[in-house]
């Protein structure tokens, strides 16, 4: 069978797309291999939503996840490995190939090699996105495992919520901390001055301020997120620290390792207007297409994607009619 539109993905983001498709009538497979975003799912609450105060992200996820189940489409629990583009577009799963007119991503920020302790204190105390859960360590003291450039950002938002913010710069943006530190105060890089250097987020080369109420600490790799029912410490190659929460910003895979040629920008996947990728019939949607990694952002750019997609297949198939009748 040879799908409308597949979608890869069975986040907020793959839902909102599925159900949007399956009201206008498309023939819609989605593929999630694991269980509807975990990540969301171990939200204890969802405080910015509209319309939807202080939702827990189970439930949200649960009543989502409903609400498309009652629509039908096809619904596989299979991760898929390689998408190629042509027409039709050709899915690879483990063991099986599927066919779609168009392909919608919606696979989030896969996370490599998580710290220990991460995935068990994620939702209590672990976060990856400042933007959502910043309020939750207002006047608090946090860690902050840094190692994409494009989440500086992230630090300097933190640091006027936390009352303290401890700094671990990891891989890349160690090495880039570490010269700029160099270069201004002989190699002392550890303290609670006010550095500047920059570095590329976004779309542009902006200047970055450490606060005054954030410490550096340099060559200090995290062994372990230590916490029972919430994180109380992490232990780092230099000893343990107390802290009430841990921010994890790091560079998710690339989502160009699963489609070949796909258009990338910063780590993000470079998209339109209405979510349209470099490929012809290819969207993508959710976190993969960078900050702010909201829900509501996520769900957002679901329908934009099967709204648009639904106008494209229609002109696709207008062509192909006159074409038969010529």
């Amino acid at each position: 069978m040879i799908y409308d539109v597949a979608i890869v993905g069975g986040g907020p983001a793959g839902l909102s797309a599925a159900l949007t498709a399956r009201v206008r009538g498309q023939s819609v497979v989605v593929f999630e291999g694991a269980n509807f975003s975990d990540k969301l799912r171990r939200a204890p609450r969802i405080d910015n939503y509209p319309g939807l105060p202080t939702v827990s992200g189970e439930v949200f996820m649960d009543n989502l996840q409903a609400q498309v189940r009652n629509l039908e489409p096809v619904i596989v629990k299979k991760r898929i490995q390689s998408v190629f583009p042509g027409r039709p577009f050709v899915l690879m799963a483990a063991d099986e190939v599927y066919q779609a007119k168009s392909v919608i991503l919606a696979t989030g920020v896969p996370v490599s090699r998580p710290i220990a302790g991460e995935s068990r204190l994620l939702g209590r105390g672990v976060s990856y996105c400042a933007v959502c859960d910043g309020n939750f360590f207002k006047d608090k003291e946090i860690a902050i495992h840094i190692s994409s450039k494009a989440e500086w950002s992230s630090v300097q938002y933190l640091s006027e919520l936390a009352s303290t913010i401890h700094i671990y710069p990891v891989g890349e943006v160690a090495v880039l901390v570490r010269k700029k530190l160099e270069n201004q105060n002989g190699g002392t890089g550890v303290g609670t001055k006010k550095y500047t250097f920059d570095v590329v987020t976004g779309r542009a080369l902006q200047e970055i301020i450490i606060p005054a109420n954030c410490t550096l600490h340099l060559g200090d790799p995290w062994h372990a997120i230590i916490g029972e029912k919430k994180v109380e410490a992490i232990e780092t190659k230099k000893g343990r620290l107390s802290v009430d929460g841990v921010f994890i910003l790091r560079e998710a895979d690339p989502p160009d390792k699963l489609v070949e040629g796909l258009g990338m920008s910063n780590g993000a996947v470079s998209v339109g207007r209405g979510m349209e990728t470099n490929i012809v019939g290819l969207y993508a949607v959710g976190d993969m297409t960078g900050q702010p990694l909201q829900v509501a952002k996520a769900v957002g750019e679901g329908q934009i994607a099967a709204l648009l997609n639904l106008l494209v297949l229609d002109v696709v198939l207008d062509v192909e009619h006159a074409q038969d009748a010529g």
